[in-house]
């Protein structure tokens, strides 16, 4: 899957939100919610601090087990609930972490995280 088609998935899940931090595939920074129209935007998953929030919210969530590097890739294991701890991996941080964010947010249940 492509980085934008990868995006654009994230972005249409409606428990998507754009967070202070991140920043979008124009290079423009999120600095204030408030100030921020985000309209037609995707979000830069090579961005480290794009990556940083998207793993954020996988550990304010309980999902969040593990981060690795190896070898050119990144990987983020994540527990989705019935089906157990699962990884992703990808080329860069924030892609990898977008795998993750998508997979427990379409577990059956919808609470991963949760046996």
């Amino acid at each position: 899957m492509g980085t934008d088609e990868l995006a654009e998935q994230l972005i249409s899940n409606p428990r998507w939100a754009w967070q202070e931090g991140m920043r979008d595939r124009a290079g423009v920074r999120v600095v204030d919610l408030d100030l921020w129209d985000g309209t037609g935007a995707l979000p830069d998953l090579d961005d480290f601090a794009t990556a940083g929030v998207l793993l954020g919210a996988l550990a304010a969530g309980d999902w969040l087990s593990d981060v690795v590097r190896q070898g050119d890739d990144w990987i983020v294991a994540v527990d989705v609930g019935s089906e157990g701890l699962k990884g992703w991996a990808a080329e860069s941080l924030g892609r990898a972490a977008a795998y993750a964010m998508l997979a427990v947010w379409e577990t059956p249940s919808g609470q991963a995280g949760e046996a």
